[in-house]
């Protein structure tokens, strides 16, 4: 992949510097074991991978979002490399976290995309400020169990 395509994909990253409005003081990441990864990481992982890996169709579901930067590099080698519109691509993508101001920093950084809260490692417990919407969204994605709109859409 040609580097000048890559740093566009690294500007476009950068636009929205990650978590710089959201506040992590040392209980917040205690308690929720909060790892941002930086725009050179998400990037140097994503050269390792095969890219057609995230081509038009290819699902993504990051189940500890964030501040969506790993969906956000996602996202812009889908229109970038793949050629995609950018609201085809956000129909790629799935992100769930378990902080409302992360899920709703990461909509807001990506421009949409289906980006829920919702425990990924216990999809079945409801969080404080999850919506019922949310909690069945995520029991559908991570439980392995269909839902009966599923089941009857085979």
């Amino acid at each position: 992949m040609k580097l000048t395509m890559w740093k566009r994909i690294t500007n476009k990253v950068n636009e929205h510097a990650h978590m710089s409005q959201v506040g992590r003081g040392s209980e917040r990441v205690q308690a929720t074991a909060e790892i941002f990864t930086p725009t050179d990481l998400v990037i140097e992982m994503l050269n390792r991978i095969d890219i057609s890996r995230l081509s038009a169709g290819k699902t993504v579901l990051d189940p500890a979002c964030g501040d969506g930067q790993f969906l956000t590099a996602i996202k812009w080698v889908k229109v970038y490399i793949h050629k995609m519109s950018e609201s085809d691509a956000l129909k790629d993508l799935y992100g769930v976290d378990i902080m409302r101001d992360n899920v709703d920093l990461c909509k807001k950084r990506l421009g949409g995309g289906t980006i829920v809260m919702g425990d990924s490692l216990h999809p079945d417990k409801k969080l404080d400020g999850q919506t019922d919407e949310e909690y069945d969204m995520v029991n559908s994605m991570l439980s392995g169990r269909p839902s009966v709109e599923q089941f009857f859409d085979r």
